[in-house]
């Protein structure tokens, strides 16, 4: 662990430990204090996220994923032809309606379908898992459309399905036309909307596996290789997915994991996708780290209160993980601790008050803590003596 980070971490679990700021006053939960981008998003942009390095793209994004938080924008709300980036909604609309031991009758419609290609027959019965497969290592527009007729029926219906996902997810400016990518008026989306897809995509751990496999061989003994260059040359790449067609140009989605960070990086129209999302994902692990500041469960400061049975010993409701830069992180992060207005007894695992990080002036974050175990009320009596004692 580098030393800023281990400096980090000893100078807050002291504060933590030795907090004495306490503060009695009736208090309701305080959450992120990160402002979203949209309400359903929870997304958070750091203050220099549109300046960064130099890419090639016309658009882009980095989005670290344990935190939510945008690190570099470049017009990542314009709207733009992406590709074969499309199939990360059709891949996440299979995985969420489909069984992967499903067998599938390829109809001719889906084998002769242009582009890309798994190179899949008409009448072919294949597994689901195969098309999975298949549409994300390869990009096989067939096996895209085989999966798609196969889950909803149609394309039209599949069609459907993907933009009533994509508004449900918060891809506000995303709509889909097909499940494969090619060129359509009315088929676009944006780096942000698609980064967002990603980022649910890789819940589903069949997906996770998909991307970042580099090669696959199917129930039939054919073997298919990952498209994405990525998994071979950058250091904890984890896929996930390329694309290419003359109106979107070369894109790319990628994620990529170093230490505690998860970062997904979404370049649209780049003149070279790989020098481009490189550049970003090294900026961004360079100049960013997570900080785990809380862990649920672990006791962060105590106070003996007046006629308290022990001390009350206050522990984070869950887990709290902070996104600093490297250069300044153990020069500008402090923390509080205010104590709800309480009264006697109280019981374990209830909302006594909060902790709050501060970078500089800035609060960044606050969660809710909790007692560790029950303060019952001693009697006046045995108060007194206590004190006398």
């Amino acid at each position: 662990m580098p030393f800023a980070l281990r400096r980090l971490l000893l100078i807050v679990t002291a504060l933590c430990l030795c907090a004495t700021i306490i503060r009695l006053a009736g208090r309701e939960p305080i959450g992120m204090v990160w402002l979203p981008v949209a309400p359903s998003l929870g997304v958070a942009y750091v203050p220099s996220a549109h300046n960064g390095p130099t890419t090639s793209a016309w658009a882009a994004i980095v989005y670290e994923n344990t935190t939510k938080t945008v690190l570099y924008a470049k017009n990542e709300h314009a709207i733009r032809a992406p590709a074969s980036l499309t199939k990360i909604m059709t891949a996440l609309l299979v995985l969420e309606n489909g069984r992967m031991d499903d067998i599938v009758t390829v109809s001719p419609q889906a084998a002769r379908v242009s582009g890309s290609s798994a190179h899949v027959r008409p009448g072919q019965k294949i597994p689901l898992k195969d098309l999975l497969y298949g549409l994300l290592l390869p990009s096989g527009n067939d096996a895209a459309v085989a999966a798609a007729e196969h889950i909803a029926g149609s394309l039209p219906a599949f069609v459907e399905m993907m933009n009533r996902r994509a508004v449900e997810l918060g891809a506000r400016h995303t709509r889909f036309a097909n499940p494969h990518g090619l060129d359509h008026p009315d088929h676009y989306s944006t780096a942000f909307d698609l980064a967002m897809l990603s980022r649910v995509a890789l819940l589903y751990p069949a997906f996770a596996e998909a991307v970042q496999t580099r090669t696959y061989t199917t129930s039939d003994n054919n073997t298919w290789s990952n498209t994405n260059k990525l998994l071979w040359s950058f250091e904890g790449a984890e896929g996930i997915k390329t694309g290419t067609t003359g109106q979107a140009g070369n894109c790319l989605a990628a994620a990529a994991s170093r230490e505690d960070m998860q970062l997904i990086v979404v370049v649209l129209h780049s003149a070279n996708r790989w020098k481009d999302a490189t550049r970003l994902l090294d900026y961004a692990f360079e100049n960013f780290a997570v900080v785990t500041v809380a862990e649920k469960g672990v006791p962060l400061a105590q106070v003996q209160l007046r006629r308290g049975s022990r001390p009350l010993v206050l522990t984070p409701a869950h887990d709290l993980r902070i996104l600093v830069r490297r250069q300044t992180a153990d020069a500008t992060l402090s923390t509080h601790v205010a104590l709800d207005k309480t009264v006697l007894p109280i019981r374990a695992g209830n909302k006594v008050g909060v902790f709050e990080v501060f970078a500089g002036q800035s609060k960044v974050a606050a969660i809710p803590l909790a007692a560790q175990t029950d303060v019952s009320r001693l009697s006046l009596w045995r108060a007194l003596w206590q004190r006398f004692r």
